[in-house]
């Protein structure tokens, strides 16, 4: 492999506790929601909220919860020192020490921020991401 981005996701880990923190966090959603504003409010973002599904009794996710919630088990389970290139959102998830932890270890280790965008870059600040993965992209070549 020549290179490998990431957004809003870094190598470290293991975290056995992200399964159960993620299931708690879906078992907190008020569904179904009665609306896509109630759901887009409580989601804080429209792209979320436009990944539910109407059914006759309001709005409800597309997944399933516990399916969720054991996709995660690898992350859970396996850090990702040895594989990374990175891009991430100013007020991301991702602890500011993490980019300087990969840095140190690997030198080669690219950081793009992108101004304004959280967790959700691909949603808040798409063109800034799609122009920050192409331009890293071209210096492969």
């Amino acid at each position: 492999m020549a290179a490998l981005v990431l957004v809003e996701a870094g190598p470290a880990g293991p975290n056995p506790e992200l399964p159960a923190q993620i299931g708690t966090w879906l078992d907190t959603w008020p569904t179904p929601f009665r609306s896509l504003a109630e759901a887009e409010n409580f989601l804080g973002h429209e792209g979320w909220a436009r990944g539910l599904e109407k059914r006759a009794d309001g709005w409800w996710p597309r997944f399933d919860r516990d399916r969720m919630v054991e996709s995660l088990t690898e992350l859970a389970e396996h850090a990702y020192w040895a594989e990374w290139a990175r891009v991430r959102g100013e007020k991301g998830t991702m602890p500011p020490t993490e980019a300087a932890d990969m840095r140190a270890l690997r030198p080669d280790t690219r950081v793009i921020v992108v101004p304004g965008a959280g967790h959700d870059v691909h949603l808040d600040q798409p063109r800034a991401l799609y122009e920050a993965i192409g331009s890293f992209h071209k210096t492969l070549a």
